[in-house]
This record gives C-alpha cells, sequence and structure tokens, in this order.
C-alpha cells in the first residue's frame, strides 16, 4: 500500500530526507524534500503552498497511473518517490481511460492531460466515446468537460495523422504528429551537404497553439499541424 493509516508507526531510515514531485494542474513538477519518509496529505498540501489543506485536494498518481486521493491524514511513503498534484477544489470528477479509472479535480482537462494521467504515448490519438454521434478526436491542445453529467470515457487508437508540412518552401507529407529535428533536417537535405562539420538550425512557424513558433536543436521534437513551415540553413565550420 501506498497509502497508510497515521496510526503506523513510521519506519526509520537513515536516510537525511526524501523527495516528492508535486504539481499543480498545469502539470509543471518541482521536486521537494521532506525530513521524513512518511508525510500527511496536510504537509504535502503545505509544502505547495496550500496551508489551508482542506480547500485543496492531494492526488498521489501511481505507477500504474491510478490515481488515489490523499486525506490531510493520510500518510504517503516518500519511498517510492511519488508523483502528486495540490490543486484547489473541494472533490473530484471521475473518468475513465481505455478502462482505467481516473479522477481530477477540475471539471474540464486537455487531451494532453487526460493522455498524461493515463500514461499513454503523446503519438496515439485520444477519441471522446459518444453514443449518438460518431466518437471525437481529442487534440492535446483541446480542453474537455469531464464534469458534464455521467461519466467521461475515452480511448486512444494509433493516430491517424496525414498532413503537409512546408520544408525550405517545399511541401512534404508528413504522417506522424511529431517530427524531430533530425527528420526535419532529412527532410530539407536528403542528400547531406559536403563537409566534415556542418551545422544546422532549424526554425519554424505556424505551429500548435501551445508553442507556434520556435527552433529546435538536435535531439528535440515539436508536434506538426498542416500547413507548419519549417525553415532548415546550414553553416560549415570548418
Amino acid at each position: 500500500m501506498t497509502i497508510a493509516d497515521t496510526a503506523e508507526n513510521p519506519a526509520t531510515t537513515a536516510r537525511s530526507s526524501f523527495t516528492a514531485q508535486i504539481a499543480d494542474e498545469s502539470f509543471q513538477f518541482r521536486d521537494v524534500e521532506f525530513d521524513d519518509r512518511k508525510v500527511t496529505g496536510a504537509q504535502i498540501a503545505a509544502a505547495a503552498g496550500a496551508y489551508l489543506a482542506t480547500d485543496y485536494v492531494v492526488l498521489l498518481h501511481l505507477l500504474n497511473h491510478e490515481i488515489e486521493t490523499v486525506r490531510p491524514n493520510e500518510l504517503v511513503d516518500l519511498q517510492i518517490g511519488p508523483r502528486l498534484f495540490v490543486i484547489k477544489g473541494d472533490g473530484t470528477e471521475r473518468f475513465f481511460v481505455d478502462g482505467l479509472a481516473l479522477e481530477w479535480p477540475r471539471k474540464s482537462l486537455t487531451g494532453g492531460g487526460i493522455k498524461f494521467l493515463a500514461g499513454k504515448d503523446e503519438d496515439l490519438d485520444l477519441l471522446l466515446e459518444r453514443e449518438d454521434q460518431p466518437d471525437k478526436v481529442i487534440d492535446d491542445d483541446d480542453e474537455v468537460r469531464i464534469g458534464a453529467p455521467g461519466v467521461e470515457k475515452f480511448h486512444t487508437r494509433p493516430a491517424q495523422v496525414k498532413v503537409t508540412i512546408i520544408v525550405n518552401t517545399r511541401p512534404k507529407p508528413w504522417t506522424k504528429k511529431r517530427i524531430s529535428f533530425a527528420e526535419v533536417v532529412a527532410l530539407a537535405y536528403p542528400t547531406p551537404p559536403a563537409g566534415e562539420n556542418i551545422v544546422y538550425t532549424v526554425g519554424y512557424f505556424d505551429g500548435p497553439p501551445h508553442r507556434p513558433e520556435g527552433s529546435l536543436t538536435d535531439g528535440e521534437s515539436v508536434r506538426v499541424r498542416d500547413q507548419m513551415v519549417f525553415d532548415v540553413k546550414f553553416t560549415d565550420k570548418s
């Protein structure tokens, strides 16, 4: 069990501190250190700046992607290096992803947030199940109301992507949700330029709403959208 009753005697340990990852509804995690191996929900809320714990919901995100609500007097074992959310609210809304029951303290959540909580690869499509209409594909940036009457159900499937991106003014078909720095360079220069010290720069615009323009460096990738534009240049540093 990851949550223990406060009556349990905490196990002694030689470690001087324990770390938990804590985020709010923005999914921006930060490492927080505690002196004790087991801490209460109220202590977790206070560490996140929520000193009136009854006004906040503390969620434990388990390794199997299940979510448990932590009451103010319950203990969480930090030995497992848990990931936690502290979000203002007085209850949670339930929803399902591929049969996995999840909960969230807000009445809406983005498609990307739903996939993150369910542990689903971002390259998968997320679909909202509907009885009287075809299932609706939910983009990562789409806000979905999960607090509607009834319980929302979602399922995932391999992505069905077919877009055209513009690389150095030339249209290129693309069938994945993301494109990496190396993939953009390969599209721009199928035959690499001669030289032993070639350095590439990749810029883009007309990208996804949360990151419509920017640049990529080696090892990075970005979500694509139809008619997204990439500009790839190279210099010879020899």
